[in-house]
């Protein structure tokens, strides 16, 4: 299949070429991981409606067309079957229909941008898109899902083999995990194992094949086995503890007064602007980042240049913030 798309592939690597999308991470993901494809001139719209800094800052595609453009798209096929090959023809159809306004789109955005005073502001964060890639976490998959908060730690080495199973079983049929098994039933799973056949021939929420065998006696038999806990990671792949909690000293004092800093200039963001420009140019994990990394390595120009500007509007001053916090 991926030499019959390489044409395709030729016009997503070429930076001469354009290539406009509505929130295309997803996409930009995949084809990273299954054909090592990275594209390039990227117009994201989410990325221009999210830096107009409106109300709605989560909006789809179609209500994104109706709001700037007036057209109501047909919802029609949204939510039927998109893995039965082939696809029907209202399939076909609907999937044209979805990205005929784009162009039309981006610029009525862009414009906007331009009057504002933005457009820079895109051109950074879609370039920024280029540079994002696939990252497989090898040894912790399973502890990538919010559901490992629900269960109790000497339940994760069940969790870690119910997703491994289900993830065995997706590959398989070449279908979604979430098809195999729903996130939410994966830690019901965990917190309730199906320990007999009788059990599990009538229980819900799970792919027929894994009540068939082999999938069913594995399933059966990791409710009673004795499982491994989890080992620790190597050093270069554990995350640091928070800021807060491993400085202490003049080291913390500084850290706090970086904070200090950077929540008044989104305080002042939010009344200069509004609260939502503020969230989008300083989100609290950002604010984080800044305080260890230092502006330079954690922000975008645009983003220091009007953080500049607002603390100099307000008799601040960033020049602290320039370097790391251990510099």
């Amino acid at each position: 299949m991926a030499a019959g798309l390489e044409p395709l592939f030729a016009v997503l690597r070429d930076p001469e070429v354009a290539k406009v999308f509505h929130s295309c991470k997803s996409d930009i993901l995949l084809l990273d991981e299954l054909f090592g494809v990275h594209c390039r001139s990227i117009v994201d719209t989410s990325v221009q409606f999210t830096l107009l800094a409106l109300e709605d800052n989560n909006i789809s595609l179609g209500r994104l067309i109706q709001s700037e453009l007036g057209f109501e798209v047909d919802k029609g096929e949204q939510k039927s079957n998109w893995l039965k090959r082939p696809l029907t023809e209202a399939q076909k159809e609907y999937a044209a229909n979805d990205v005929l306004y784009l162009f039309e789109l981006t610029d009525r955005l862009a414009g906007r941008l331009q009057e504002q005073g933005r457009a820079q502001w895109a051109q950074e964060e879609n370039h920024a898109l280029e540079a994002v890639r696939y990252g497989r976490d090898e040894l912790r998959p399973h502890l990538r899902l919010a559901g490992k908060y629900r269960i109790m730690p000497a339940e994760l080495p069940l969790f870690r083999e119910l997703y491994a199973l289900r993830d065995r079983v997706a590959r398989q049929l070449d279908r979604p995990s979430y098809m195999v098994l729903s996130n939410d039933r994966l830690v019901e799973l965990t917190r309730q194992p199906i320990a007999s056949h009788g059990a599990l021939r009538g229980a819900g929420g799970l792919h027929p094949d894994l009540k068939r065998a082999p999938y069913a006696d594995e399933l059966v038999a990791l409710a009673t086995a004795d499982l491994a806990p989890d080992g620790p990671l190597p050093a270069d792949q554990r995350r640091p503890m928070p800021f807060k909690r491993r400085f202490g000293g003049p080291i913390a004092a500084r850290a706090e007064l970086r904070e200090t800093l950077l929540q008044t200039l989104k305080n002042h963001l939010a009344a200069d602007y509004s609260p939502v420009l503020a969230n989008t140019v300083l989100s609290n994990r950002l604010i984080g980042d800044v305080v260890e990394q230092g502006s330079q390595a954690a922000l975008r120009p645009w983003q220091r240049q009007l953080l500049g500007e607002t603390a100099g509007q307000h008799g601040l001053s960033m020049s602290d913030l320039d370097e790391p916090l251990t510099a």
